[in-house]
């Protein structure tokens, strides 16, 4: 087979590369496990293993993706009379009563507005006064800044699919809003840090979600675990006839030779692979002591897994780590009050607990946690709930960021022809694009400057602002 080296021309590694499922599928016919690799659709620009340089220490980023298009104009919302006003007359009945907002210290922006948050969010408020959490306002996937003023007249580029769940929430994964790929960048930063990891080995993504994009590389992929941890077959250890017979049927499923059936050894060397990667995720995470309460929802739950996991990296043999998780049920094209209250709540509670167990443990200096979501929703209502938008509002978490502060350009939220991000019925043009902030998260978690646009390939074309101080 040919070798890929320095002097590969990158055009030939990438065709190369592409063809890794046929002739990972060649295996099948010595009976070997075939490895069907992602980079069969590797986007033409995709960063090649080697290109992107990040230089080793112990940090994790943990990303929670609220699926659906979270109402973010009632998560963070202007609080002085004036604006407060403005805010008032956009959202008509899906207005918050400026009394019921939780105030936020010491934030005025160049308006002058003061903010505070939903008040089912009393932890995001405490983590933001003592500068543990900050807000980025307006942002999404662009692939370049525009204006009313293009769109209307159709010279704007645009994302694919613009609006559409499907697209926009492959967008956040992959900040490539001008094509539909299926690699992410969490996915490339492993092709980068463990490009020769033995099949063994746990992956240094780690998803709570099962399959997704974010953390997809060319040659990489994840480690799905669950609110319980890792998944595999135990066979209690009570020494009875049973359980003997069990694990003795088991040992011997494990060590039957299919040397002339290559679909059952394939399937078998996966379940071997996935046997002893869930031993080893088990063996490192038991010993890891929370005493942080967490509550009884499955997001709190997942993220007392991700702290464990965190906190066992050395018995992982990880230094970084990435993980995704999925909060699923923000689309509230009805009901969005009431459902609102709940999901916020839910949020902000896990948030605030994970937080605190990062500190119990010892290593909230080493992790950053991010939110993201399909897209901001229309300021204006349509009835009972809220329809698409674009722009929209999301958090940032940890003790490596200089909390305390909304970065971005939060907008006004009139509407029409006085608003010039107004696109119609309330959907704001974003002023910061998702690739703004990412590269603010790679170059903490390690990438060097030098190759930041070769995995964000759009970020040139925007004009970093505030964002530069976040970290």
């Amino acid at each position: 087979m040919t070798q890929l080296n320095s002097s590969t021309p990158k055009k030939s590694r990438r065709n190369l590369l592409k063809s890794g499922l046929t002739l990972a599928g060649t295996g099948m016919l010595s009976g070997t496990a075939p490895v069907f690799s992602a980079s069969a659709f590797a986007a033409d620009n995709a960063p090649m293993p080697g290109d992107i340089r990040i230089k080793p220490a112990r940090k994790a980023l943990v990303f929670i993706m609220l699926d659906g298009g979270n109402d973010s104009f009632n998560m963070l919302v202007p609080s002085n009379n004036r604006h407060y006003q403005e805010y008032r007359n956009s959202r008509s009945n899906l207005a918050l009563s400026q009394s019921s907002l939780l105030p936020l210290e010491n934030r005025n922006d160049q308006q002058g507005r003061e903010f505070g948050v939903h008040p089912s969010m009393p932890e995001i408020q405490q983590l933001f006064n003592k500068q543990d959490l900050a807000f980025i306002s307006n942002i999404a996937p662009m692939i370049e800044p525009t204006s009313k003023q293009a769109m209307n007249n159709g010279s704007a580029k645009l994302p694919l699919g613009l609006l559409s769940h499907a697209d926009q929430f492959k967008h956040w994964q992959t900040s490539r809003p001008e094509a539909r790929i299926n690699q992410g960048w969490f996915g490339y930063l492993s092709d980068a840090l463990q490009p020769r990891r033995s099949d063994n080995q746990i992956p240094m993504n780690i998803s709570l979600a099962g399959s997704n994009i974010m953390q997809n590389g060319i040659l990489s992929s994840h480690y799905s675990i669950t609110d319980k941890g890792s998944i595999g077959l135990i066979v209690n250890e009570q020494k009875t006839p049973l359980n003997a017979a069990l694990l003795e049927s088991f040992e011997t499923l494990l060590s039957t030779d299919y040397q002339h059936d290559p679909f059952k050894q394939s399937y078998l060397a996966q379940t071997r692979q996935a046997q002893s990667r869930h031993q080893v995720f088990r063996d490192a995470i038991t010993p890891v002591d929370i005493n942080t309460r967490f509550s009884d929802t499955p997001l709190s739950q997942q993220l007392k897994v991700v702290a464990g996991s965190i906190k066992a990296a050395d018995r992982l043999n990880q230094q970084q780590q990435t993980f995704f998780l999925r909060y699923i049920g923000w689309d509230h094209h009805d009901e969005l009050l009431n459902n609102h209250q709940r999901m916020l709540q839910i949020l902000s509670q896990a948030l605030g607990e994970f937080q605190q167990s990062l500190e119990e443990l010892g290593i909230d200096e080493q992790v950053i946690t991010f939110t993201g979501s399909d897209f901001g929703r229309t300021l204006t209502s349509n009835g009972n709930g809220t329809d698409h938008g674009w722009g929209g509002n999301t958090l940032v978490m940890g003790k490596p960021i200089n909390g305390g502060n909304i970065y971005g350009q939060y907008p006004s939220l009139s509407l029409g022809d006085n608003n010039p991000l107004d696109a119609g019925n309330g959907v704001l043009i974003p002023t910061t694009a998702t690739e703004q902030l990412y590269a603010e998260l790679a170059r903490w978690f390690g990438v060097a400057n030098k190759d930041i646009n070769t995995l964000f390939p759009n970020l040139y074309r925007h004009t970093q602002t505030t964002l530069n101080q976040l970290i």
